[in-house]
């Protein structure tokens, strides 16, 4: 069960290898599991092991199963053996053990016992990290913040979120942001096992923004009130009611974020917008779909519920990149909507993409046996405190759509 990092250095469980002879070893499990280690504890650790690493002695650092404290102080040991840098001694032992989640906790106080309480000096422009940079509404904030902010956004290759916090927190590291944008989110991200991932990636968010103070923004949205039946103009004050899977995820990941801070000293902004769709992206699906039939003459169908069409207020993604970005900047924290506060029938985009694309399309509805959630943003708070107003209303951007040949190319049924 030893681990080995180097021909002289592993980890492993202490009851897999005390009394064991020909090794040497660091126990470290008179060490906490979490925050609260001192940096005299840790630092005599450090010290220990690499004596005896000096000494030519083969060295193994162990605790109750060989995962967070041994790996941590493992890394501490190699990175002052080998006068190298912490971080570049935490990757090396993550790769020559594959052990991805080490605990932040043991990290940052063996961190704190190497380098004490520095910090990376800043650059002449913010930094954010960004999870999530690469999708439709992270390809967006980066361009809108090119020139203003520096963002740093990992793929999913360089930082899985999903694995552990250990690489996020690296990152976070190296380019000392202050702030992270959380917009990551499963590739299928409605079904049971997408909730799981959903908070699994949210709690390691939290672990590093927490651990390295910095402020955290999260983008949920407005299924959070998915499960009312009726319309509705909700504020922030509206209690929140889920349904469905992505629904509930959102909820749970709102919960989550303010326990943490009662628990931390996280400092955070939830974002709740309405649906967002532009170029760039192929959602919400119902418009796409539309288009396609329209485009080639087929009959267009939408959905009449007990209570009416099917209806949402849609919000363009240069409208919401804008208040993301005036968030960033302004030192607000709480829960901002973002919406148009207008709600626009899928039976009248319909007949809209119908007309501008001078189809025959028949637009006809199917009656559905239940009723549907028609929510509307109210976006007073944000308007006022934000200095921010939508400008693009959902006509002129489903023209714009449609001139940029965005929409309409592709028919996917669902």
């Amino acid at each position: 069960m030893i681990r080995w990092i180097t021909e002289q250095l592993g980890t492993a469980p202490a009851n897999e290898v005390v009394g064991q002879t020909g090794l040497n070893l660091v126990d470290v499990r008179d060490l906490v599991d979490k925050g609260g280690n001192s940096v005299q504890a840790i630092r005599a650790k450090i010290d220990e092991g690499v004596k005896l690493l000096s000494a030519g002695l083969r060295t193994i650092v162990c605790c109750d199963y060989g995962i967070s404290r041994s790996n941590a102080v493992a890394a501490g040991i190699l990175a002052r053996h080998d006068r190298i840098p912490f971080l570049d001694a935490v990757r090396m032992v993550q790769q020559r053990t594959g052990e991805t989640e080490i605990k932040l906790e043991p990290l940052e106080a063996v961190r704190r016992a190497l380098e004490g309480d520095a910090r990376p000096t800043s650059n002449s422009s913010p930094t954010v990290l960004m999870t999530g940079g690469g999708g439709f509404i992270g390809t967006a904030l980066r361009a809108h913040l090119a020139d203003t902010t520096h963002v740093i956004a990992p793929s999913s290759n360089d930082v899985d979120i999903i694995k552990g916090a250990t690489r996020l927190d690296m990152f976070a590291a190296e380019c000392g942001a202050e702030t992270m944008v959380h917009l990551a989110n499963p590739r299928v991200y409605t079904s049971n096992v997408a909730l799981g991932q959903t908070l699994s990636m949210l709690r390691n968010v939290l672990e590093v923004a927490a651990s390295r103070r910095m402020r955290l923004i999260y983008l949920s949205g407005w299924e959070v009130f998915s499960g009312y039946a009726g319309e509705l103009l909700v504020d922030e004050n509206v209690p929140v009611l889920s349904k469905g899977p992505y629904g509930d995820a959102k909820l749970l990941a709102e919960e989550l974020i303010q326990n943490f801070a009662r628990t931390t000293n996280l400092n955070y902004t939830i974002v709740r917008s309405s649906p967002v769709y532009g170029a760039g992206s192929d959602r919400p699906k119902f418009i796409y779909n539309f288009a396609a039939k329209a485009k080639s003459g087929s009959k267009i169908v939408t959905h009449r519920y007990l209570n009416g069409d099917a209806a949402l207020d849609l919000l363009h993604v240069d409208d919401l990149v804008n208040a993301l970005a005036r968030i960033l900047n302004f030192p607000v924290n709480g829960l901002f909507h973002l919406g148009t506060g207008e709600l626009t029938s899928t039976f009248e985009i319909a007949e809209f993409l119908v007309r501008t694309l001078q189809s025959k399309s028949e637009v006809t509805q199917a009656n559905i046996e239940s009723h549907v959630a028609r929510i509307a943003m109210n976006i007073s708070k944000s308007c006022a405190m934000l200095d921010w107003q939508p400008k693009i209303n959902i006509w002129d951007g489903l023209t714009a759509l449609i001139k940029n040949n965005s929409i309409g190319e592709h028919h996917e049924h669902g």
